[in-house]
């Protein structure tokens, strides 16, 4: 429908006012969103600034040190001098009167274990003289050694003790009572303690049981000692037997594992390589079925054609003969019209192995006969 120019004037000067609108709330809603943006920004830089506040005043208060007059320590330290605590002190103060008394209690106890060992009374121990292992008893001696280094050196400090008879209190210029039997192979039992005098046989032989009481403890105490390491050694061999039968095990079932996934992976390599030759022999066998199928086609395509075409050049033939004319060669290589067919044409022949174009040349040779 044709506009006049009015109409048309009109119509531009709606759309630049509807262009004009859409420009101005436009730009409206552009202010708008630059204004919600500046205070998103306002906020989130206000918050920023309140959180950085509170990090630096708690940092402050961590850092500040709480100073109270109560549990304040003043460190002094002169020179030549160590810093000690108030434990520290209490302990050092305590050692020396642990250490005497502790002395005290082992000067006794030897006092207790001394014998007298003369040559008319050794032969009322039991198997006659007490005789010495070096090798079980060398701990020992070497204890008692030390011993009586420590009681050698405070000589003139006198002991009493729970006994009935005390300890004879002898210079190093008085002579011993009795020395060790130069038969004897260890030197460790050679003491040089002073021992008790001869004025009461009932402590003597108390004395002598005691000793012989506290060496036959020591032999039960090396025994026992002996005995408990032999078990702790079998029971180790028995435990380190066990682990290694433990990890014989472990390792038997890994290897049987790995040669059941190693067998499993082998029948399934084995069962995939069948099936990959079943595949490739029904691919070959769908080949070959395809390609004896094509040719079969094309074979009765061919009987087909030739059927066709013999048709054809028969009722040529017969028409020909009843009109009583003679056509023309159909191609170039043949001298008659007869001559003309897919198989004896030269291969550059339009009809060689042709023979669709050549029964239609022959229908159209037929048309224009019975045009005729």
């Amino acid at each position: 429908m044709y506009r006049t120019p009015q109409k048309r004037i009109k119509g531009h000067l709606t759309g630049k006012a509807l262009a004009l609108l859409t420009d101005e709330l436009q730009a409206e809603r552009r202010r708008e969103n630059e204004e919600s943006l500046q205070r998103f920004q306002d906020e989130v830089r206000h918050r920023v600034a309140q959180k950085a506040h509170l990090f630096k005043k708690r940092q402050q208060l961590q850092t500040d040190p709480v100073v109270t007059p109560d549990t304040r320590v003043i460190w002094t330290h002169h020179e030549g001098e160590t810093v000690r605590t108030a434990a520290q002190q209490r302990v050092m103060e305590r050692r020396p009167q642990e250490s005497a008394e502790g002395m005290r209690q082992v000067r006794l106890r030897l006092a207790a274990c001394q014998v007298m060992q003369q040559e008319e009374t050794t032969s009322e121990l039991p198997g006659g003289s007490w005789n010495i292992s070096q090798t079980r008893h060398k701990a020992e001696s070497h204890a008692l050694r030390a011993e009586e280094d420590a009681l050698g050196e405070e000589d003139d400090i006198v002991f009493t003790s729970r006994h009935a008879c005390p300890l004879v209190q002898q210079k190093g210029s008085e002579r011993p009572l009795w020395s060790p039997e130069p038969s004897q192979p260890d030197s460790g039992f050679t003491s040089s303690l002073r021992i008790w005098p001869l004025t009461d046989q009932e402590e003597l032989k108390r004395q002598r049981q005691s000793q012989f009481l506290m060496h036959r403890r020591l032999a039960m105490n090396i025994e026992r000692e002996q005995v408990k390491e032999n078990k702790q050694h079998r029971k180790h061999l028995k435990r380190t037997a066990r682990i290694k039968a433990e990890k014989e095990r472990i390792r038997l079932e890994e290897e049987r594992k790995l040669e059941r996934v190693r067998q499993l992976a082998e029948a399934r390599q084995k069962l995939e390589e069948r099936e990959l030759l079943i595949l490739e022999r029904l691919k070959l066998e769908e080949e070959e079925r395809a390609v004896e199928q094509q040719r079969r086609k094309r074979e009765e395509k061919g009987k087909v054609a030739a059927r066709f075409i013999e048709a054809l050049r028969a009722q040529v033939k017969e028409r020909m003969s009843q009109a009583k004319l003679e056509l023309p060669p159909l191609c170039c290589c043949a001298s008659s019209f007869w001559d003309s067919h897919p198989d004896t044409c030269a291969n550059n022949c339009v009809f060689y192995n042709n023979p669709k174009a050549y029964g239609q040349a022959l229908h159209s040779a037929l048309v224009s006969l019975d045009l005729q």
